[in-house]
């Protein structure tokens, strides 16, 4: 398959029968750039984040590389208006190419029209949009679902962090982990092993090294990180994953709540919606780094929520994997692949490449695993539709005088079904 069939293969599973909307809204967009500045949504994908004022404890900065020449001055940040400038030209050109694949003419694309479609199809089809002091970004029109549902998605967001090193020689974090119960957290096993190693049978820290869990939406030094890495709950034996335990979160208004992991899988694993919450980091070998560096400008290691759809599981003799597209920029080993619908964790991410399915453990088949259930890993058994009945039954019981005698028993109820625990 070449590059021209490739992309046009990409955009219609991404946009579907919504060529034309697609179409309006990109040129609605770049009309709008012609202004004093972006579109909401497109800024929150493509524009680098603006440190937000505060005391020096609060401060958040993030890792950017200087952007590509088109973008700006190779000094510091581009001037805006230039951004927007490029960006838009870029998306005259997506335009274009979308109109030339609606027509069953990929073919006739130029290069700079399939560049264009790239963008489109990041920017539009799967955009990776950002979360900022635990706040999601505004989603493109086509994905006004995530606006929807963005109550539960901030909150989904709030278990996946960071793990950052300290001491070790060449990195200063290893990856993306989440909560799947109070002091439990859950990534890859090679993204454990950059700061342990097997010893007599036992998982132990490697020397000099030590591992805090950064929940924070941005790049922020280790030392207040806050949650520290306390020691390894187990390696798999057949998957890429570690079990780690991690000191509990502090009771907080928007402290970090364990996700709940379904305890069955969805009912179609083949065009459901899903997203996946991590913190992509640039790869050049596995990426395709011209356009990604061009169309979001080298921002990466922030947190991200990437929305895209279920695309079927595979297996190998008794391994299974479940393949989405919901991660194309940058790599995001240990992130949480998470059921739009019921906002339950069906995955483990593993790996992906730019524009193709990527691959995630499917936890639903591990419901049994000696590891998971020795580590007190809690899995959903509610549905969508009973989750709903049971949380305005609460809610009504909350406003009765009754609700302070029974809280504790409803909270260990509540915990049973959802996997979490009742902080709504």
């Amino acid at each position: 398959m070449d590059r021209k069939h490739m992309v046009a293969q990409r955009a219609r599973d991404y946009f579907g029968e919504r060529f034309d909307d697609v179409i309006h809204m990109i040129r609605q967009d770049r009309q709008e750039m012609r202004g004093w500045q972006e579109p909401a949504h497109v800024r929150a994908v493509a524009r680098r984040l603006v440190r937000e004022a505060g005391t020096a404890q609060e401060s958040e900065t993030t890792e950017v590389m200087l952007a590509d020449l088109e973008f700006g001055r190779t000094a510091g940040e581009p001037e805006r208006g230039q951004q927007r400038e490029a960006l838009g030209l870029l998306l005259e050109a997506g335009v274009q190419g979308l109109e030339k694949i609606s027509g069953n003419r990929a073919q006739e694309m130029s290069c700079e029209e399939m560049l264009g479609v790239e963008c489109t199809l990041l920017l539009y089809g799967r955009p990776a949009v950002q979360i900022n002091q635990g706040r999601l970004a505004s989603p493109p029109p086509l994905w006004n679902l995530l606006e929807d549902q963005r109550e539960d998605i901030e909150m989904a967001q709030r278990a996946v962090g960071r793990i950052e090193l300290l001491g070790h020689p060449e990195y200063a974090w290893a990856g993306t982990g989440f909560l799947v119960s109070e002091n439990c957290l859950l990534t890859t096993r090679r993204t454990a092993e950059l700061f342990v190693e097997q010893q007599n049978n036992a998982w132990q820290f490697r020397p000099g090294m030590s591992a805090w869990m950064n929940y924070r939406a941005s790049y922020q030094r280790v030392a207040s990180a806050g949650y520290r890495v306390r020691s390894v709950m187990g390696m798999h034996d057949r998957y890429d994953m570690a079990l780690l335990e991690v000191e509990p979160p502090q009771q907080a208004a928007d402290a970090p709540t364990p996700l709940a992991i379904a305890a069955r899988p969805p009912e179609r694993l083949e065009g459901r919606p899903a997203y996946l919450i991590g913190y992509p980091v640039r790869d050049d070998r596995r990426n395709e780094p011209e356009c990604v560096t061009r169309i979001f400008r080298d921002v990466y290691n922030v947190k991200r929520v990437q929305p895209g759809m279920l695309r079927g599981a595979l297996s190998f003799r008794e391994v299974q994997l479940l393949r989405h597209d919901c991660g194309p920029l940058g790599q995001n080993a240990g992130g949480c692949l998470v059921d739009l619908e019921t906002h339950q964790v069906l995955g483990l991410h593993l790996a992906g490449r730019y524009l193709e399915p990527a691959t995630a453990v499917p936890l639903w088949t591990l419901r049994e695993d000696p590891l998971l259930r020795r580590a007190g890993v809690t899995f959903a058994e509610i549905t969508a539709q009973d989750m709903e009945t049971v949380t305005n039954q609460l809610e009504r019981l909350a406003r009765s005088r009754y609700w302070g005698e029974v809280q504790q028993t409803i909270g260990v109820l509540y915990q049973r079904a959802f996997g979490r625990p009742d902080d709504r």
